[in-house]
């Protein structure tokens, strides 16, 4: 699999971000992981998403409306990622498999 780089943003009415936190919202961890796993099938040629996902680390907050950056990189049975804010620091990162675990 070739690297993806690519650049999202979380619109501000996303259907997940009402009540995380009304006064000062961020983005939940769970839609970043499915920003990757929607980008890993469609960029990668993936049929589903990963079956597992290891080592997430989600470093820093994300604010709607905010630009980052996903790149993804390995094979067609196991992947990393990492998502970095505009500036360049790592927001989240991971690690994903397909098929069953050795």
């Amino acid at each position: 699999m070739n690297p993806i780089d690519v650049i999202c943003r979380i619109p501000a009415d996303h259907p997940a971000l009402p009540g995380h936190f009304p006064d000062n919202p961020i983005v939940p961890g769970v839609v970043l992981l499915e920003l990757v796993q929607r980008q890993a099938r469609v960029l990668a040629g993936f049929r589903d998403g990963p079956t597992h996902w290891q080592r997430i680390k989600f470093l820093h907050p994300v604010r709607p409306e905010e630009s980052i950056r996903l790149h993804i990189e390995g094979t067609a049975d196991q992947f990393s990622f990492v998502i970095k804010s505009e500036d360049g620091q790592a927001v989240a990162r991971g690690q994903c498999r397909h098929g069953a675990l050795a």
